[in-house]
């Protein structure tokens, strides 16, 4: 049986969905909703209630960061979710550290300052979030939140972690003591994605690795999956009306244009999203005068370069043919692609 689309903020929505079903978060201010499976979802806010180390893995726009911000910055989507697993209802507090800034194990603990012209030692932004959750009054819960943990200068630095990641006491250079029993660690990557390791520039730490206790690997939506949430998306007025053969072969274009990019190709075209293909379907429903190929040219393959121009056009013909008046005017969208 196909999944359906559930909205998290709906209790009787939510209790009747299924775990492989789609879930609909609320929006960031200024994004656009969220759709992930439910499993997914409840694992990750059962580990951040559970105080766990989670490793957070997958390829590029699989909605690592999203899934997080969703679940912090729009309070109702936690909640909602703790609600429906039967958790204490308390607010979510998350403390991001961008990885990419440590150059050395040490740096974890304290880095050099710059303040009237004198250098000093100051706590780590590491440290300061650690002794930020663990001062506080018990009625949060607290998540550090290692941003692209494959994106530090060295593995030296995935093992100066090894020490800070504890339930128990944290013993700090200077040798006070943090309580880590409250606080879960959640650390994203692309690890889990073999044939996408842009963003990871060092081999994963083996010691830090075993360290974490829930592994999750988001990956792309399917394409009957993404065919669902552009109908639940119709349904919900952002189209007209949902031509539902157009809509199955935009989601095949994006499924191709996907799969071309993680063998490194058509690395110029924006990645593929739900809202790509929502753009190309209102485009097509009020600029009707246009070809198909002049709408996928201005969306999901806008900005190919002359080197993927070629292969962009190819992609198109795969999914939709040679268009008629292509046909008939050898010279028509000569420069589309």
């Amino acid at each position: 049986m196909s999944s359906q689309v559930f909205r998290a903020t709906d209790p009787r929505e939510y209790q009747k969905a299924g775990q492989s079903d789609l879930i609909e978060l609320l929006p960031v201010p200024g994004a656009n909703p969220l759709f992930l499976p439910k499993w997914v979802i409840e694992i990750l806010v059962y580990a951040i209630v559970s105080h766990e180390f989670v490793h957070l893995s997958g390829p590029t726009g699989s909605a690592k960061t999203s899934l997080l911000e969703a679940l912090y910055l729009v309070p109702k989507n936690f909640r909602a979710i703790c609600s429906g697993l039967q958790f204490k209802e308390m607010p979510l507090r998350i403390y991001p550290i961008e990885m990419a800034t440590y150059e050395a194990p040490g740096e974890l603990y304290q880095r050099r300052a710059l303040k009237n012209g004198t250098t000093y030692d100051e706590p780590s932004g590491l440290v300061q979030a650690l002794r930020a959750a663990a001062e506080a009054d018990g009625k949060f819960y607290h998540v550090v939140w290692l941003r692209e943990i494959g994106r530090v200068h060295s593995a030296s630095v995935q093992g100066g972690l090894l020490d800070l990641m504890t339930k128990g006491e944290i013993i700090l250079s200077d040798g006070t003591q943090i309580d880590g029993r409250d606080i879960a660690w959640v650390a994203d990557s692309n690890y889990q994605a073999e044939t996408d390791a842009t963003h990871t520039l060092v081999t994963f730490d083996d010691a830090l690795k075993r360290r974490f206790t829930v592994n999750l690997t988001l990956d792309y939506l399917s394409a009957a999956q993404e065919v669902q949430v552009l109908q639940h998306l119709a349904a919900q007025g952002h189209l007209k009306k949902l031509d539902g053969a157009l809509a199955v072969k935009v989601v095949k274009l994006g499924q191709i244009i996907r799969r071309h990019k993680s063998e490194g190709n058509l690395q110029s075209v924006p990645p593929p999203t739900i809202y790509g293909y929502l753009a190309f379907l209102q485009m097509a429903q009020t600029l009707d005068h246009l070809s198909l190929q002049q709408i996928a040219a201005a969306t999901l393959l806008g900005n190919a370069s002359p080197e993927d121009r070629k292969l962009a056009s190819g992609v198109f013909n795969e999914v939709f043919g040679l268009q008629a008046d292509q046909e008939d005017d050898p010279t028509s969208g000569g420069g589309l692609f």
